[in-house]
């Protein structure tokens, strides 16, 4: 255990000594949220997976006006250098506002905050990369703490890194094509800093920056890992088979763990941001029975870590990407008909393909006939269109416009 010294904290950051720190110009499109957010009295924590631009978002909507430090380092991660970096920062300055990075790997960070707070001294901004440790500090801030999550890179966001301006419309048909961009989006497209590197560089950061850090650094300083090697052979299993139906029994076979294990681990993937399960229509009971599909969160880690990656499973999981902040099932029935995603009501399937047939619309077209809905999505490659096939409406939309289309025009499809 260590504590800084009053020179190391102050020297952490520019921000500290009241000096400009040299960030992009560029804002996700959260800013105005977390702006808002850290108007407030509450204290503000942003959640979100390693490396998709947290700490600069944060520093971006506070300037100068604040002070930082960040517990990344474990030597650091400690109650007592928690205090003191708060005390330092209290000699500096009344009623500081103090942004802590990676506060979740001090063991008890909720406890020594809720002391500061209740007593008016400071306003805390807090991040981190798991939600569990969150939600052990929301039950201890409670009516406290305000909670958000930044998601990986969008590719709207993405298109306006690097330079491609676009228009939006509420009529998907006007939505301008981008499939070349598309392309190097599904490839390095979730993280704000490569967007500019080459493919096996990109591919490399994302290994390395930020699966390897999480599996051998984040989950093993925070649950008992007994073998990080094998939790990297399970993530690597589930990024191969992203998009794809799973049984814990079967995946404790392929890693050699046992069922148990399996299921802590995706556990801590899933509150690390790397996967999530989604379950088959219906009652959860029933659902928790049946085969569940795994899908690792962005279809960039998916390329950089799956075995021999399509660009079917890719789309599918860029697919999932942009609707993970729904609530999400499939559909799959005995007969083995299949659709990839329910989003609230509406069925999708994605079929990311140069030809699409009628038969491409079967599974789509009996879930509609089943549960007397009018209307359902088709993902494609290339083919934009709407179709009424035997009273049904059937919309075509290419992955590219797919995932430009606007939050609320979506739940209008």
């Amino acid at each position: 255990m260590a504590i800084p010294t009053k020179k190391e904290i102050m020297s952490f950051s520019p921000m500290n000594t009241g000096e400009k720190e040299n960030l992009p110009n560029y804002k996700r499109n959260a800013f105005a949220e977390i702006k808002k957010a850290i108007q407030t009295n509450l204290i503000t924590a942003v959640t979100g997976l390693r490396r998709v631009g947290k700490t600069t978002l944060i520093k971006q909507v506070l300037g100068r006006n604040a002070f930082y430090f960040s517990f990344d380092e474990k030597k650091y991660a400690n109650t007592e250098a928690l205090k003191q970096v708060i005390e330092v920062f209290l000699e500096e300055k009344e009623k500081p506002t103090i942004f802590l990075d990676e506060i979740f790997r001090v063991e008890d960070w909720a406890g020594v905050l809720k002391k500061y707070h209740d007593q008016k001294k400071v306003k805390f901004v807090v991040s981190g990369s798991s939600s569990l440790l969150i939600r052990k500090g929301v039950e201890s801030l409670s009516g406290r703490l305000s909670t958000h999550y930044l998601p990986p890179l969008q590719f709207n966001e993405y298109l306006e890194m690097i330079g491609k301006k676009h228009e939006t419309s509420n009529n998907i048909f006007k939505i301008k094509r981008y499939e070349e961009e598309l392309n190097q989006f599904l490839k390095k497209g979730s993280f704000p800093e490569i967007t500019k590197f080459n493919d096996k560089d990109a591919q490399e950061y994302i290994r390395s920056s930020t699966i390897e850090k999480i599996v051998f650094d984040d989950i093993p300083n925070t649950f008992k890992i007994e073998h990080p090697s094998k939790l990297y052979d399970l993530m690597k299993l589930c990024a191969t088979n992203s998009s794809r139906l799973f049984t814990e029994v079967n995946l404790a076979e392929a890693v050699q763990l046992s069922r148990h294990a399996v299921s802590d681990y995706l556990l801590y993937l899933e509150k690390a941001y790397l996967t999530t399960t989604i379950y088959p229509q219906g009652s959860f009971q029933k659902a928790l029975k049946k085969e569940k599909k795994i899908l690792v969160k962005t279809a960039s880690i998916y390329n950089a870590l799956a075995e021999n990656p399509n660009a079917g499973q890719a789309a599918e999981t860029a697919v999932y990407d942009k609707l993970s902040l729904e609530k999400l099932a499939f559909y799959r029935d005995a007969q083995q008909r299949e659709v990839d995603f329910i989003q609230n009501t509406t069925p999708i399937e994605v079929k990311y393909q140069s030809t699409i047939t009628r038969v491409d619309a079967n599974n789509l077209l009996y879930y509609l006939n089943k549960y007397k809905k009018t209307k359902g999505v088709i993902i494609t490659k290339n083919l934009f269109d709407e179709k009424k096939i035997n009273g049904k409406t059937i919309i075509y939309i290419p992955l590219d416009t797919f995932l430009l289309i606007k939050p609320q025009t979506l739940n209008l499809l």
